[in-house]
């Protein structure tokens, strides 16, 4: 892949030329409006008042009048599309220096909706600076909500790389994921894809009259009529048949209008609703069946958006789009003659009928084809932007609770490369699954105040949600099972609920053993544990917690102050259990951090140094 600096930088000098372009001919075509409606004015004078020109002369500037109005709105279109484009560019020149706020959705919507998961918040997934708002790239609720269930819940390995090909495929297909972005911006706040599907699935059997072949009859009929309606009323005007044929079919038929006018009204209920989220889908519908993909996920995702009968989805969206034109028809009051007479309402609103048991089961196919693509490229720009990560190697375990996870120079995704300090993790329940390095089914870390420990628990988990979701990792390599991540890093007390932190931890703690008797291997991810108790609770509780969730087949990471936790890895009966550690310097009354992970027990504190630095008289 060429570099994406470059790219981004020669595609956002194009568009930049292109608007420029555009708004100069935007200019151009505004002043020949008033050209031509002065030159209207000018004609018309001439040949109404001084009769010097013949009045069709004047049309000629009317019509031109008319023929810019349309190409003004053409241009000012285009010239949207043009800001919208370079403003894609330029934010993501913007996240390639490590501004990835730009243009990212912080997912606080989404994240209200699951509130209480066992690692979101620990892992910051969700809310500003999140993980969510560096990779969210949709443009539609249902993009958002997918790439949020894919952080949220590890997929299989054959998944996992069939995601990985689609990425891997859409990472360089720039225009693509830029037609998708730029195309997308008005259904990211107007669609409404849950009432859409809802309305389209919805039954209709028992709204207008006549079952499936029934219907079709009542269609021909009420056209049978219009038919008659036309035939009486010329009639009568013109052939001297009498006012009497008209009329005589005008009271039928307004009788069983109103007979079935509420059944019409249930029928069309909530369509100009549903056409015009339709009508933001079609945009992105047509988007990617114009596109031609190589990837098996990607193919069949395409073959979605195809119809038993041959059509694509953006042309049913049209269909829909058409038919609620017509009915807003009844709505201009010059028309509403010729409507009654030709029994416009009815006719429509059967037309809809039918276009909703034909197509209504396929819109929600539809709206996760769409929501699965716009997922898979926000994955495929942090790809693009970040040529430097790698995919993982996702492989199934070889048993029951069988965890392995290898990872070299892992570094957390969320820091800027600079400063970012990768670091190596070697976890297995079997050593001879892991087949690198010095392995343990989990590690004590131990450390001073802000050496790196937390960062490292998030270093891991959001790596591991990353690389389950089919998305590359900040690593030099990763090799893993699927792994249920359950952690205890941010616990907060509640006085409304009458809860101290003590008990917020620890419940948080039995969800997370509660999670090992699952299936799926467990990696745990506990900080700084138990701390809120003395120092012998302590100990003897987070051992015989420890010990609980290796028995289980889980693996994982414990950080820790308390050096008598940290003895536990020290027992020869705990051989599963390694000591790694964090240091750092003191220099010229300034604590220094390396964040380099190194085995063993930590030697020393840094509380009262910390203490003294901030002004704190110890």
């Amino acid at each position: 892949m060429k570099d994406p600096r470059s790219i981004c930088k020669r595609r956002a000098a194009q568009r930049d030329e292109e608007l420029q372009r555009g708004r100069r001919l935007e200019r151009a075509v505004s002043w020949s409006r008033l050209a031509a409606i002065l030159l209207l004015a000018v004609l018309a004078w001439l040949s109404i008042q001084e009769k010097l020109l013949p009045l069709f002369v004047a049309a000629i500037p009317a019509l031109l009048f008319v023929a810019l109005v349309v190409l003004h709105e053409r241009v000012v279109r285009r010239v949207t599309r043009l800001e919208r484009s370079r403003t894609f560019y330029r934010q993501s020149l913007a996240r390639l220096d490590g501004d990835w706020r730009q243009g990212g959705d912080a997912g606080s919507r989404v994240a209200a909706g699951h509130a209480g998961h066992l690692y979101a918040e620990d892992l910051d997934l969700f809310g500003p600076d999140s993980l969510f708002q560096m990779l969210s790239r949709s443009r539609t609720r249902g993009g958002d909500e997918l790439l949020a269930a894919w952080l949220l819940a590890p997929a299989p390995p054959e998944v996992v790389r069939r995601r990985q090909d689609a990425v891997r495929e859409l990472a360089p297909r720039v225009g693509f994921r830029e037609r998708l972005a730029v195309r997308g911006v008005a259904a990211r706040s107007e669609l409404d894809p849950a009432a859409l599907a809802d309305w389209a699935k919805r039954s209709t059997s028992g709204s207008l009259p006549g079952g499936a072949r029934g219907k079709a009859l009542v269609r021909t009929l009420l056209a049978l009529a219009a038919a008659v309606n036309v035939l009486t009323l010329t009639g009568w005007l013109l052939w001297g048949w009498g006012p009497s044929p008209f009329l005589a079919a005008a009271v039928l038929e307004i009788l069983w209008s109103l007979s079935v006018r509420r059944r019409v009204a249930t029928a069309v209920a909530g369509v100009a609703r549903a056409s015009r989220d339709l009508n933001l889908l079609a945009v992105l519908l047509e988007l990617v069946e114009r596109e031609r993909f190589e990837s098996p996920l990607l193919v069949e995702l395409a073959a979605e958006l195809r119809n038993e009968d041959g059509t694509t989805a953006a042309t049913s969206a049209s269909r829909l789009r058409r038919l609620v034109d017509l009915l807003d028809s009844m709505r201009n009051a010059l028309f509403v003659p010729f409507g009654l007479l030709l029994l416009w309402t009815p006719q429509v609103a059967y037309a809809i009928d039918s276009w909703r048991r034909r197509y209504g089961d396929r819109a929600g196919p539809w709206l996760r084809a769409v929501a699965e693509i716009e997922a898979l490229a926000s994955l495929a720009s942090h790809a693009f932007e970040r040529p430097g990560d790698i995919f993982p190697t996702v492989v199934a375990p070889s048993g029951d609770h069988r965890a392995v996870l290898v990872g070299t120079s892992l570094g957390h995704p969320l820091l800027p490369e600079p400063v970012c300090v990768p670091n190596d993790i070697v976890l297995a329940t079997d050593s001879a699954d892991a087949e690198a390095g010095q392995t343990a089914q989990a590690l004590i870390v131990s450390g001073s105040n802000m050496s790196g420990k937390s960062t490292l628990l998030r270093t891991l988990g959001t790596n591991v949600a990353l690389a389950l979701a089919g998305a590359p990792v900040r690593a030099r390599s990763l090799r893993l099972t699927p792994l249920a991540i359950g952690s205890s890093i941010q616990l907060h007390d509640s006085l409304a609920q009458g809860q101290s932190r003590f008990y917020a931890e620890i419940t948080k703690l039995k969800s997370v053993l509660d999670l090992t008797a699952a299936p799926m291997p467990v990696l745990f991810l506990l900080d700084e544990i138990l701390h809120g108790t003395n120092s012998h609770d302590r100990t003897a509780g987070a051992e015989a917690l420890i010990r609980g969730l290796l028995d289980r087949g889980a693996i994982g990471l414990v950080t820790t102050h308390d050096l008598a936790l940290a003895g536990i890895a020290d027992d020869t009966a705990s051989s599963r259990l390694r000591n790694v550690h964090f240091q750092d310097r003191l220099e010229d009354g300034r604590i220094h951090f390396d964040y380099r992970l190194r085995e063993g027990t930590v030697t020393r504190s840094n509380a009262l140094d910390l203490m003294r630095q901030v002004g704190l008289d110890v």
